[in-house]
């Protein structure tokens, strides 16, 4: 307890609070007790909106303890009290101490009670009361006395859980932990402004956008083929099957091939990489599921079966279908899976075999989504995606692709991202593929009355101690064309900024390598890097050696996610042999980042942990992936440098609206952004040098001011297909035809 010591008042505090989604928090009451005297201060919504401030001291001599307190922390902004200065947060502590652990019962108030043997309420009384606080008012006398003890019963919750999580607190670093929420909160609390007009028409026209949408974007590439009707043979057992359905259920057969073929397309899309991933792995460990019965049969286990380990870790990079863990892939860290335990499992069960397209199960589903449909014939023959038609699309266009073990070309989503990187020419089909696929498009954005995208940003919730806010609510979550919905409001404007090549300076700065030191500080890391590998002329420039400098680009970046040689000829689609070369070429122009980041590796797997300058921890177990560990410092430190350039920020009064990865979207009044921007980029090489003891990293901003929106380069063409659409509706809809809803 003597960390406390320096605080005359600790306060437990906890609010209950009313928020449907994109809302301003409506506080509904409040519990707060002082930790040494047991004080107890209880509140209802209507005393807490007659004080002016906290009714308990919230200064420098106070420590302000909750769980999750960026949730308290946005009622105290709505009711416009003074921020507490020094803030413990439980949930970011019981985080950082369980990081890359198990933890069975989650990471939430419960969770961690649990995982410190602490009694607490009954789950499903808390779901209870919870369900209450969402329900909003008005409330009876006796719902009242209610919330305030349930409210009441997680501030007594925290006075057992601060002294069993204090021995194993940083208290200095935990304070900057609970600094950031209030950043977060400020953020939560600012939220994004969304173009209402246009989200509105989405919504209500997306069924008629869809199908045009199909036809404008296939117009550069010729991969979508008619389905429905026009390929449906009565006398097949599919035609059969769905002719008899569809007449069952009073739709017409086009409609019902149509979800059928859908239906289809996804089963074969989510079980077709699967099946080929586990005949592969079967393959490449012998192991069949009578050879792991008669294993098991002497009594032993995954554990002995040689090498199992080793081929586990490099299966899990190369066939994420299998569900092993991320493996290898470029931007993970360590995850905490034992990949030979799951592999073991999976290969248990014999491989199944593709249903066929009529099988029972796949026209139960398109019958239930089928329903309703109408029973004549639509007027505009469906399109659906073709393999075969992209396949000649990708000869055409010298674009090679990876491809299954089946042979198949790989066509899920995290193909399609890389390769639109890699090909611009992807990225449209890309955004259409993933638009199609995403079922709730529209509905869970979390847009308020006033037109701000607001959602809890998650903070500390990834291993690399990211927010990971959801991807359904966030506006930075779903397809990149739908950020064209971001868009300041009458005199106002946005400025997007972001760190330039954040990992690579950061790797540089923290190795402590003067070679990669000087070639992030020449504004083109990339470049510098092959001219100081010799593999081009010291004139050479971006437009001359371009094919270079994107070779020396990739190799770089793979280095920081701990790639091998073959992952790296992979992403490069080059022979192993130009992959090795370039990593020689890196080993040995930047000897000291390879001594450090090996060093990295060798301590967390020595000492069972690795941590960021500002305390952020990752435990580290026997079969840690040492790739994932590699680049745990980039990621883990470059969030610890996001989370201070908010701090920085928002107590510096610049309106920041969102963090996303490693770059601000801030807000400011059209004729005060400019200025709003250089403060914000002070506050971003300021938090880069604190970081990076005196290395300051660099940033480009974006300045949006009204009426322009925002855009992602990624998302362009297909925004801009679709308002076009929404247009034509539009016009439809005013010459008296019956398009949309306008």
């Amino acid at each position: 307890m003597n960390a406390l010591r320096l605080f005359p008042e600790v306060w437990l505090v906890d609010f209950e609070f009313h928020q449907p989604p994109g809302e301003l928090p409506e506080p509904i009451c409040m519990v707060a007790r002082e930790y040494r005297s047991g004080r107890t201060l209880r509140l209802w919504q209507d005393d807490l909106l007659t004080e002016f401030r906290s009714p308990f001291e919230v200064g420098v001599d106070a420590l302000f303890v909750a769980y999750y307190s960026s949730a308290e922390l946005g009622c105290f902004h709505v009711l416009d009290w003074p921020m507490p200065v020094r803030i413990l947060d439980l949930f970011c502590e019981f985080r950082c101490i369980t990081n890359g652990l198990c933890t069975p019962c989650g990471a939430g108030l419960l969770g961690a009670l649990a995982h410190f043997g602490i009694g607490s309420i009954d789950v499903g009384d808390k779901a209870e009361m919870r369900d209450l606080a969402i329900r909003g008012g008005p409330y009876t006398h006796a719902e009242r006395l209610s919330l305030l003890a349930y409210c009441e019963t997680d501030v007594a919750a925290l006075a057992k859980l601060l002294p069993a999580m204090l021995p194993q607190i940083d208290l200095p670093r935990a304070l900057l932990r609970g600094r950031y929420m209030a950043a977060a909160a400020h953020m939560e609390v600012n939220g994004v402004p969304i173009d209402t007009d246009n989200l509105a028409a989405f919504r209500a026209n997306w069924d008629h956008i869809k199908g045009r949408l199909v036809r404008e974007i296939d117009r550069a590439y010729g991969v979508f083929v008619p389905t429905g009707n026009s390929r449906l043979d009565p006398h097949s057992h599919l035609g059969e099957a769905i002719y008899s359905a569809a007449a069952e259920i009073g739709v017409h057969p086009c409609h019902l091939a149509t979800v059928v073929d859908d239906v289809y397309d996804r089963y074969c899309q989510a079980y077709e990489p699967l099946i080929a991933a586990e005949n592969s792995a079967r393959r490449q460990t012998g192991l069949t599921s009578r050879r792991i019965e008669l294993w098991e049969d002497s009594g032993r286990d995954h554990s002995t079966y040689p090498h199992l380990d080793t081929s586990a870790r490099e299966l899990a990079s190369e066939h994420p279908e299998l569900g092993l863990g991320r493996g290898y892939v470029q931007g993970e860290v360590y995850d905490g899976v034992d990949h030979a335990a799951l592999l073991w499992d999976r290969l248990r069960t014999p491989t199944e075999k593709l249903k066929p397209k009529h099988h029972p199960d796949i026209l139960a589903e398109a019958i239930t989504l089928a329903a309703g449909a109408p029973a004549t014939a639509p007027d505009d023959v469906p399109l659906g995606f073709s393999a075969a038609r992209f396949a000649d699309w990708l000869i055409r266009n010298n674009i090679p692709w990876p491809r299954l073990e089946t042979g198949n070309l790989a066509l899920d989503d995290d193909t399609f991202r890389q390769m639109a990187r890699t090909y611009p020419a992807v990225a449209p089909l890309r955004e259409l593929r993933h638009t199609l696929g995403e079922m709730r498009l529209f509905s869970d954005l979390a847009v308020g009355t006033d037109g701000r995208n607001r959602c809890l940003l998650s903070a500390f919730r990834s291993i690399t101690g990211r927010n990971q806010p959801s991807n359904a609510k966030f506006i930075f979550g779903p397809s990149c064309w739908l950020r064209g919905l971001i868009r300041p409001e009458p005199g106002r404007a946005l400025a997007y900024i972001d760190w330039s090549q954040q990992e690579f300076g950061i790797a540089a700065a923290l190795s402590g390598d003067k070679a990669m030191q000087d070639a992030y500080l020449s504004g083109d890391p990339y470049l510098t890097f092959a001219k100081q590998a010799r593999a081009v002329p010291a004139d050479a420039t971006k437009a001359s050696h371009k094919a270079e400098r994107e070779l020396f680009k990739v190799c770089a970046l793979a280095v920081q996610y701990g790639m091998g040689e073959k992952s790296l000829a992979r992403s490069l689609d080059k022979p192993e042999v130009i992959a090795r070369e370039l990593l020689r070429l890196h080993r040995s122009t930047y000897p000291v980042f390879w001594r450090w980041s090996e060093a990295a590796v060798n301590h967390a797997m020595l000492k069972g942990w690795l941590q960021t300058v500002f305390g952020w921890r990752v435990q580290v177990g026997q079969r840690a992936n040492p790739r994932s560990l590699a680049n745990f410092p980039m990621q883990a430190n470059g969030a610890e440098m996001l989370r201070l350039a908010c701090c920085l920020a928002t107590e510096r009064g610049i309106q920041v609206c969102a963090p996303i990865h490693d770059a601000l979207l801030i807000e400011a009044a059209d004729d005060e952004i400019e200025v709003a921007v250089t403060a914000t980029q002070a506050a971003m090489v300021e938090a880069s040098q604190i970081a990076l003891d005196g290395f300051a990293l660099r940033s480009d901003a974006k300045v949006v001011r009204h009426p322009d929106r925002y855009m992602d380069p990624r998302g362009e063409k297909m925004w801009n297909t679709v308002t076009a659409i929404l247009a034509d509706l539009a016009v439809a809809v005013s010459e008296g035809g019956n398009s949309g809803d306008f």
